[in-house]
């Protein structure tokens, strides 16, 4: 069963290598475009344009690096560009939720009746008048600090 196999692809491979040929395209005298596997059949024009047009493979290789190392500029600076947004959208969320906090500081603040701190012990010590309108002011610079 193997060897028919074998045999069969070594056959279609032999065959297939005319196939590997060059296929000229030209624009004949008339504008038609014009395609064949011979060069012979070509005009004398475009047959020499055609041999000195040969690869240079030193060439090929220099534009190969090239467009690699334009590729790898590009992917750092999306990548720069990526990391520079997501940044931005920490410091701003980190800003927002900076703002409503101390947003809801003043408001307890300036809403409430008698304020008060805890002192080392634990306790309860209510603050005096001034001592309100201390805490009001830096609640309120606080929170004109973050929100605006």
């Amino acid at each position: 069963m193997l060897r028919p196999v074998l045999s069969l692809f070594l056959l279609t491979s032999v065959l297939a290598l005319p196939v590997l040929g060059d296929v000229y395209k030209y624009v004949d005298a008339k504008g038609q475009v014009q395609y064949t596997d011979k060069p012979e059949l070509l005009p004398a024009e475009i047959l020499e344009r055609i041999k000195s047009q040969r690869t240079d493979k030193s060439a090929v290789a220099d534009r190969t690096a090239t467009a690699q190392q334009q590729n790898d500029a590009n992917s750092a600076s999306q990548a720069n560009a990526a990391d520079k947004k997501n940044s931005q959208k920490n410091v701003a969320a980190d800003k927002a939720d900076r703002c409503a906090k101390a947003r809801e500081r003043y408001d307890q603040v300036v809403s409430a009746q008698r304020i008060y701190t805890t002192n080392e012990k634990g306790e309860r010590v209510f603050m005096d008048d001034k001592q309100v309108e201390q805490a009001r002011t830096s609640a309120k610079q606080l929170m004109d600090t973050w929100c605006n």
